[in-house]
């Protein structure tokens, strides 16, 4: 048996096409990922625009003390420059600053381009100006309700302190830190990595399907001289199961350590929880291969395509790919999310290491385990049914 177990693992180690999707493929992707997002936080450099005004309306002046509450506000995010209109055309056409604001009753942005900095300027205008919506819909109703002043003030003056409070007070509490329950800061792209991790735990789906196509005697000569020794069919099924198992999981530890270790990524700190998550997911990778692959009237290319579908289908659901589209799924139709491998281990590893919510942990490592035994189930019984007129 021990000999058995040796060189059926040297066999599985073999499969060189396997062996790089689901060992070298992660860990180039994973790279990629790091090397294009990984520490996006940092990269954004300090945004150089322009500020003319044109008017000293109360509304122009609101608007000038936003701007530099937000240039003060202690995130070096912009550096606002007050100019004249001439100069400051100059200098965006030369590409010294990245748009104008210009200070009016109705506040403007004049941009060249339509990047990332310019999209950013764009959305504190519209920041502002939504706020500003907000405060001209209450003067409607009941502004002294608002400010406290049982309508002795017109309207101008309630105007401009309402602008007042919007330019400060209201204006810092914008900035603030994302973090987790636990107080944490989080990286708004890890989930690419949680997702990623899904991703190698089910292209263990790939040495599954190998590994009961050689226990076929009606598509390959291997599976024809396993079917007729004298180990049974179901202790072989047993023996590449948990081989491949092993491999897989090994497979996704590697990557784990890659990440946590090589990029230094958080990934949080209970490794009992992450291991146990890792292993639920590539046992129902595996599974998952064996299940396709033990359906006996499939042609060979039409598992392969269903393999390829699922693994990659659940890992788009997970947010591999699109980063708003698990919560989107959650929003419209969450029953998905609840039996999407991919989504589950991505879930999971959130649940640990974001969430810290130790019921949703259970939920998904339990759902894992559940989808794991059902595959395997109707494995054991498609493969135990099968038999051949002659060898």
């Amino acid at each position: 048996m021990l000999h058995l177990i040796k060189y059926r693992f040297f066999s599985i180690l073999r499969e060189k096409t396997t062996m790089f999707w689901g060992f070298v493929f992660p860990l180039i992707l994973c790279t990629l990922f790091y090397v294009t997002f990984g520490d996006i936080d940092s990269t954004l450099e300090c945004i150089n625009t322009a500020a003319v005004v044109r008017n000293d309306t109360t509304e122009a002046k609101a608007f000038e003390a936003f701007l530099k509450v937000v240039e003060d506000s202690g995130e070096d995010l912009f550096a606002v420059e007050w100019m004249e209109e001439k100069e400051a055309k100059e200098k965006l056409k030369d590409g010294k600053i990245s748009g104008i604001f210009y200070v009016d009753t109705e506040p403007e942005l004049f941009v060249a381009g339509s990047g990332i900095e310019e999209s950013v300027l764009q959305a504190v205008l519209e920041s502002y100006m939504g706020r500003c919506q907000v405060v001209q819909d209450v003067l409607k109703e009941k502004p002294e309700e608002l400010l406290g002043m049982a309508g002795q003030a017109d309207a101008d003056e309630i105007y401009s302190e309402i602008s007042d409070k919007i330019s400060s007070q209201a204006m810092q509490e914008e900035f603030v830190e994302e973090t987790s329950l636990g107080g944490k800061k989080t990286d708004g792209m890890i989930q690419y990595f949680f997702s990623l991790i899904g991703m190698t735990c089910m292209f263990g789906c790939f040495l599954g399907f190998d590994s009961v196509m050689t226990l076929q005697a009606n598509i390959s000569p291997v599976g024809a001289r396993r079917c007729v020794g004298a180990v049974s069919k179901f202790k072989l099924l047993i023996i590449d199961f948990l081989l491949i198992c092993i491999v897989n999981y090994i497979e996704t530890l590697v990557l784990f350590a890659y990440m946590t270790k090589v990029l230094k990524l958080d990934m949080g700190n209970d490794w009992g929880k992450n291991l146990l998550i890792a292993f639920l997911g590539c046992l129902v990778g595996v599974a998952l291969g064996i299940l396709v692959g033990s359906i006996g009237k499939w042609k060979e290319g039409t598992k392969i395509a269903v393999m390829l579908s699922v693994s990659l289908g659940s890992s788009f659901l997970s947010g591999l790919m699109i980063s708003g589209i698990k919560g989107l799924i959650e929003e419209r139709c969450p029953i998905i999310n609840r039996i999407n491998p991919a989504s589950l281990i991505s879930d999971a590893f959130y649940s640990v290491a974001i969430y810290q919510d130790g019921s949703r942990y259970i939920r998904d490592v339990v759902t894992m385990a559940v989808l794991a035994v059902i595959f395997l189930a109707g494995s054991f019984l498609m493969v135990r049914r099968v038999r051949y007129d002659s060898i």
